[in-house]
C-alpha cells in the first residue's frame, strides 16, 4: 500500500501500521456479501457483522477494560446497528471540544462475481492494491477508523479535543426507513451541531488525524 501524500501535514510520529489495517480489512470484506443493501433484490445488510468485528477490535480498549474508549452500537433494528466512538483522555473528562468522524457506513452495493475477476467478497492484496466490494465505498473506511480509535487507545494520546466517529448503518438505501444516520440524529444519540467540528471525507481527515494526534 502507498502511503497517502497530503501537502502540509507533518508525517505521522507513529507510522500507520499497513499489516493490522490490511488484517482487519479482511475480515470486513470477509462479512461483505452479508452487508449488500438492495431490499428489492432480497439483499438486507446484516450491519452487525462488521461491528461485531470493530467491537472486538476495540473491547481490550475500552473503558470497561481500563483504556479510553467508549463503543456503543444503536439498534433500531435488529441486526443492523450505528456505532458511536469515542476516545477522550481522562484528563481532559470535561472539556466539550470535540471533532466527528461521521460518514463510514457498513453497508456496500451489490457485487456480481460474473464481473471481478476475483471473488469481490474476499479480500486480493495486489503489490499497492487492495481489491473486493467496500475496500473504497465504504469498508476500507470503517477498518481505517478503527485503526485510528485503537491507536489513539493505545498510545493513550493526551489530547484535549474529544474525538467521535460515527460508523452508519443503511447509507446505501433507503428502502427500509427508520434505520441509519437520521434516526440516530431523532434520537438524540447524536448531535452533529454539538459537535464541533464534523468530517465527512474520511480517507485525507482521518490521515490528518493520524498525523496531528496519534
Amino acid at each position: 500500500m502507498k502511503d497517502i501524500a497530503t501537502d502540509g501535514i507533518a508525517p505521522p510520529r507513529h507510522p500507520f501500521n499497513e499489516t493490522s489495517y490490511v488484517d482487519l480489512l479482511r475480515k470486513i470484506i470477509g462479512v461483505s456479501e452479508k452487508v449488500q443493501n438492495a431490499p428489492s433484490l432480497g439483499l438486507i445488510p446484516q450491519e452487525n457483522l462488521v461491528s461485531d468485528i470493530v467491537l472486538a477490535e476495540l473491547q481490550p480498549y475500552t473503558k470497561t477494560s481500563g483504556g479510553y474508549l467508549t463503543v456503543e452500537r444503536v439498534e433500531f433494528v435488529a441486526g443492523r446497528g450505528n456505532v458511536i466512538i469515542t476516545y477522550q483522555h481522562p484528563d481532559f473528562a470535561h472539556s466539550e471540544r470535540t471533532v466527528a468522524f461521521v460518514g463510514s457506513h457498513m453497508d456496500v452495493v451489490p457485487a456480481n462475481p460474473e464481473g471481478w475477476e476475483e471473488d469481490p467478497f474476499t479480500l486480493t492484496v495486489e503489490g499497492d492494491k487492495l481489491y473486493g466490494r467496500g475496500t473504497t465505498d465504504c469498508l476500507g473506511h470503517v477498518a481505517l477508523m478503527t485503526e485510528l480509535f485503537k491507536g489513539l487507545a493505545q498510545k493513550k494520546v493526551r489530547i484535549e479535543t474529544k474525538v467521535v466517529c460515527v460508523l452508519i448503518a443503511s447509507e446505501e438505501s433507503t428502502e427500509i426507513p427508520g434505520v441509519g444516520v437520521e434516526t440516530l440524529m431523532e434520537s438524540g444519540k447524536i448531535d452533529l451541531s454539538r459537535m464541533g467540528l464534523s468530517f465527512g471525507s474520511i480517507v485525507p481527515t482521518a490521515s490528518l488525524a493520524l498525523a496531528q494526534l496519534v
